[in-house]
């Protein structure tokens, strides 16, 4: 499966940890572009990038951002997050 989700609340918010199939990361820079850019991002709470495992794990409060939003900054670094 390209996304796996998790829900857990916490403080009367809902936070979800996805793991997306990104295609595209190389090495450890790769890795460390992808978790700063999506750890800029308001509402994400943990990022981490596996260029080996060809995984994204992000967990984040819905309501602060969408995954649309973070797909588009996986996509924006030049990498590919598999379709859902």
């Amino acid at each position: 499966s390209a996304i796996r989700r998790s829900r857990k609340r916490k403080d009367q918010r809902m936070t979800h940890t996805v793991t997306l199939t990104v295609t595209g990361m190389t090495c450890c820079g790769c890795e460390n572009a992808v978790t700063r850019a999506l750890g800029r991002l308001p509402g994400v709470e943990r990022v981490s990038a596996s260029h080996t495992a060809r995984q994204v794990t992000v967990t984040f409060d819905e309501g602060s951002v969408s995954l649309a939003r973070i797909r588009e900054g996986i996509v924006a670094l030049g990498y590919t997050p598999a379709e859902a």
